[in-house]
């Protein structure tokens, strides 16, 4: 069974397995806590420590309170892909990406899993009282952006990314 789960000890070899392949590969790596340090134990332990102290809204440094979950099949025993849900937009949120950012490790790409994980996200959305999403993607993430349309995502604009000057199509979808 296909499940969202959250950031736990007991998927240390899992994780590491995941994030291990995602950065041999080289492509870009989302959503955010994937960004932190795993390598060790001790890593993926302060990992998990922030990753729950931002969901409890403490030290978030101007971002928003968010929950991380790893997408997990327990039938092969494997972590697929992760999505962070932001509880509320900051102004930045609000200006470029979004409630959530997901991501798919290359070897499970082009599955199906991308559009599973976002829909599992957005019915954690949907227990959290967040009734409209907003979710960003670059122009040149189609796979992303069909994604998004496929789960009911409507068009609302394209911005410009400030750090990278590259253009965001950004959607909303009614919950």
């Amino acid at each position: 069974m296909i499940k969202l789960v959250k950031p736990n000890i007991k998927y240390y070899q899992l994780y590491k397995d995941m994030m291990d392949e995602w950065n041999m590969e080289g492509s870009r790596i989302a959503p955010w806590p994937l960004h932190l340090k795993y390598h060790t134990l001790q890593y993926f332990n302060e990992m998990i420590n922030r990753v729950q102290e931002v969901e409890a809204g403490k030290n978030l440094e101007g971002y928003a309170a968010s929950t991380t979950y790893w997408l997990y099949d327990d039938k092969r025993n494997i972590l697929i892909g992760a999505s962070n849900l932001r509880h509320y937009l900051t102004k930045a949120g609000l200006e470029t990406w979004g409630h959530i950012g997901y991501g798919i490790r290359p070897s499970e790409r082009k599955k199906g899993f991308a559009t599973q994980l976002l829909k599992l996200t957005l019915e954690e959305a949907r227990i959290k009282n967040i009734d409209k999403v907003l979710l960003g993607a670059y122009v040149g993430n189609i796979a992303s952006w069909k994604v998004m349309e496929k789960c009911g995502a409507e068009l609302e604009n394209i911005v410009i990314e400030d750090k990278t000057g590259l253009p965001i199509k950004r959607y909303w979808i009614v919950l």
